[in-house]
């Protein structure tokens, strides 16, 4: 069995542009660090943030603390570029500790305070550091819209520095999506801009790139002899992120040519520096090598080992919480631009009625006119500039609040792609991952141990919960961009109960928990949708199961009502408080009982139930005692 899963993870990328290009960054702190006590006022803001950008792959510690520095002097002197800059390079140590979702919010709130101030700079820096994010989610096409809209900035104010990094991310992107020739054609690009500015430290990233592009090309050699050279400078520079990364992929390159024993000699000084440093993104791709390394040497239990460190790394980054959090980021993003637009409405409102009343005036003026015709004549004309100018306004304002209702679209969009991509994209390897399993066990049936067994079977559990958990976030999200209602067919709800009990047959008998059907096995039919159906049936039992205690049992009932069926099913739990029900159907809300067997409740299930309950014209209701347990009811028209 090969434990091979591809994670892909970028090295630090460069946002801002760095004054002294002749310097490394050692050498450039130490210089910046005297100016301190000579410096005062925003230049003494300025300095701090230089000096957070040069350690932010030397120590990411002192990255964050001058950073906050800089954010907290700029805040008191009210220099609003400072602030902006802190807040970005704030963001870049967050994301070069993998705490994405904190770097998120911080970019985002650059973003916004970019945008206040209209500094058409500050925004393409904000962008690339926006689209790094979904780089490191592996959403390329989210990643490229925001480095495109951040090259177009960047060549109306002809930066290029700006430019380069644009080139250098899309080159990133495409390779992520496979599209090797024009991901080599971007770091071309992107260097050749380097090399015109003598940036060395962009030239040594720009290196790694290609390097990495080579082994995805299966060219061992070409990045070998690339690495090497370029190791010189990356030490010279105190890199410790990009020397970590260049070790990881100088190991990669020896894997392919199948010598192990070079390949796990740089692994683990990757892993060295990533302790140190900790650098988890590294981290974790070191740990997914090192296993494949094992796995190449036949030393399987090493592999499985290490293999085990790398979920556990790679969960710490990419979990179901940090997952949310992104996603209600976006959210209060949407949120806020939502209010700007309402308040440039109302000052429209406000300008319509200020209109109204010069109107009047000028009537009142017309009939004065009568009698004072000169008068008259100077007071019309002056009016009617004013009116003009009023009226440019009013269409100014209308103009933004268009533009601001496609920016709300636009990030709507984009945060339904980044649910969509974390979700699918995690979808096939955790079914790789369970499939391989159960075949390793169905052809080594007896070569395992029962502790190898129990661990095989732990891979397959846990592969279950994980697809359990994406499948109920992509029928929120489904749910919340369906339009149209369900198409109404006739279902045989007998039999969608009777497949429903049998798939959790085996849950119940594990858990030692009685499934009493209450009911003939006459087929009814109803009106609806059978996936709708199931998967409300579904819901509803696996509910009953996991909230109810060993040795006790769940009733399940079905009976036509005059025109109706109804099921119902009845638990033993511990029933419903009175906070419980105000939340019951509301998505991502957990309720004060926790499951009996440590199984794993996203809050999103009874919301799911009852969105689909009533697209197919149904009715949901339920039954509580608080120590007793609780019976649900779903009410359909019979066909």
């Amino acid at each position: 069995m090969r434990l091979t899963f591809f994670l892909t993870f970028f090295i630090g990328i460069s946002i801002f542009s760095n004054p002294v290009r002749s310097q490394g960054p050692v050498n450039q702190i130490d210089s910046l660090k005297s100016l301190v006590s000579n410096t005062s006022d925003s230049t003494l803001a300025d300095i701090y943030n230089q000096i957070s950008w040069n350690y932010r792959n030397i120590n990411i510690d002192s990255s964050i603390h001058f950073a906050q520095r800089a954010l907290d002097l700029s805040r008191q002197l009210g220099y609003l570029n400072g602030v902006n800059h802190s807040l970005n390079y704030l963001g870049i140590a967050f994301r070069n500790r993998s705490n994405y979702s904190k770097a998120l919010e911080l970019f985002f709130e650059a973003l916004k305070s970019s945008e206040y101030s209209k500094d058409l700079e500050e925004i393409s820096y904000t962008l690339i550091n926006i689209g790094n994010i979904y780089i490191f989610q592996t959403n390329y096409e989210g990643a490229i819209d925001y480095f495109q809209r951040a090259l177009e900035n960047a060549k109306m104010i002809d930066n290029q520095n700006i430019i380069a990094y644009c080139y250098l991310n899309l080159g990133r992107s495409m390779a992520g999506l496979k599209q090797y020739a024009k991901a080599e054609e971007n770091y071309r690009k992107a260097q050749e801009i380097r090399t015109k500015m003598n940036d060395l430290e962009g030239i040594v990233i720009s290196n790694v790139d290609i390097a990495e592009l080579y082994i995805k090309q299966n060219l061992p050699d070409k990045a070998l002899k690339l690495l090497q050279e370029n190791l010189v400078n990356v030490k010279l520079m105190d890199h410790k992120s990009t020397l970590s990364y260049s070790y990881i992929n100088i190991a990669r390159a020896y894997l392919i040519k199948n010598r192990l024993a070079q390949a796990k000699e740089y692994v683990k000084k990757s892993m060295v520096i990533n302790e140190t440093h900790g650098l988890k993104n590294n981290e974790t791709q070191a740990l997914q090598l090192l296993s494949e390394i094992l796995e190449e040497s036949k030393d399987y239990n090493q592999a499985l080992t290490f293999f085990k460190k790398y979920v556990a790394a790679k969960d710490s980054i990419f979990n179901e919480q940090n997952t949310r959090k992104i996603e209600s980021l976006h959210a209060q993003y949407q949120l806020e631009k939502t209010e700007v637009e309402t308040r440039f409405l109302r000052e429209q409102t406000h300008l319509n009625e200020v209109i109204i009343k010069r109107q009047r005036a000028i009537i009142i003026l017309v009939v004065i006119a009568s009698l004072l015709f000169l008068t008259v004549a100077v007071v019309a004309f002056w009016s009617s500039n004013e009116r003009k100018k009023l009226n440019a306004k009013i269409e100014e304002q209308k103009e933004q609040a268009y533009k601001h209702n496609n920016d709300l679209i636009d990030i709507n969009s984009e945060k339904n792609n980044l649910i969509r991509i974390l979700s699918h994209d995690l979808r096939a390897p955790i079914n790789n991952i369970k499939g391989l399993t159960e075949l390793h066990q169905i052809d080594h049936k007896e070569d395992f141990s029962e502790s190898e067994n129990q661990t095989l079977n732990l891979i397959k559990s846990e592969s279950d919960r994980i697809l359990s958990m994406i499948s109920k976030i992509l029928n929120v999200e489904a749910l919340n961009v369906e339009s149209k209602a369900t198409k109404a067919e006739k279902v045989n709800i007998t039999k969608v109960l009777d497949d429903t009990l049998v798939s959790f047959s085996t849950t119940a008998k594990t858990k030692q928990i009685k499934i009493d059907k209450k009911y003939d096995e006459v087929g009814l039919y109803i009106l609806g949708d059978r996936v709708h159906l199931y998967q409300v049936l579904e819901n509803l039992v696996s509910n009953a199961l996991k909230f109810s205690k060993p040795e006790t049992a769940i009733t399940i009932g079905l009976q036509m009502v005059k025109n109706t069926v109804q099921v119902s099913i009845q638990d033993q739990g511990p029933g419903l408080t009175d906070e419980d029900r105000e939340k019951i159907f509301k998505k991502f809300q957990t309720l004060s009982a926790k499951p009996t067997g440590n199984e794993v409740s996203t809050g999103l299930g009874l919301s799911i139930v009852k969105k689909y309950v009533e697209q197919m014209n149904g009715k949901i209701w339920y039954e509580s005692e608080l120590g007793i347990g609780t019976n649900f009811t779903v009410e359909f028209s019979l066909a």
